[in-house]
């Protein structure tokens, strides 16, 4: 069962962020998944987790892929990470500590954070890559 679907348009152009994104979607699914099919807190807990490590995984490697090109919005985007983190980070701090069963506002919430995220904040980091790189001087070729 899929609660997010992949598709092309969220391709930001590096093959890094475009493979931690898909790795991503595939977390959010296997959480639905065990949501949707009423597993154990615990299976839900052990998901969660594993995509709160490799959120975090995923967000330093991108801004360290910012401050490589040059990236002007580097430290708000940051600052966008940071609350991703908190969020996802509280998530599972609640579901690990609230008896009650989790809502669907907290499952809707992993379904728009990652499109919402792609969409308005690294697309533009992929747009700029793809800008620098064209503006890059191409290397002369050696005269025959």
């Amino acid at each position: 069962m899929h609660l997010v679907r992949w598709q092309d348009d969220y391709l930001v152009g590096d093959e890094t962020i475009d493979n931690d994104h898909k790795t991503l979607f595939r977390m959010i699914n296997e959480f639905y998944d065990a949501f949707a099919h009423s597993r154990k807190r615990s299976d839900l807990n052990r998901i969660l987790i594993r995509l709160v490590k490799y959120s975090e995984e995923h967000f330093q490697r991108e801004e360290k892929i910012m401050a490589d090109h040059g990236f002007p919005a580097t430290a708000d985007h940051h600052k966008v990470h940071e609350e991703l983190y908190e969020t996802i980070f509280a998530l599972n701090k609640r579901l690990e500590n609230d008896p009650s069963p989790l809502d669907r506002d907290a499952v809707s919430f992993l379904k728009h954070w990652l499109v919402d995220h792609i969409l308005k904040h690294d697309m533009a980091l992929g747009e700029f890559i793809r800008a620098t790189k064209k503006a890059e001087p191409k290397a002369e070729q050696p005269a025959a």
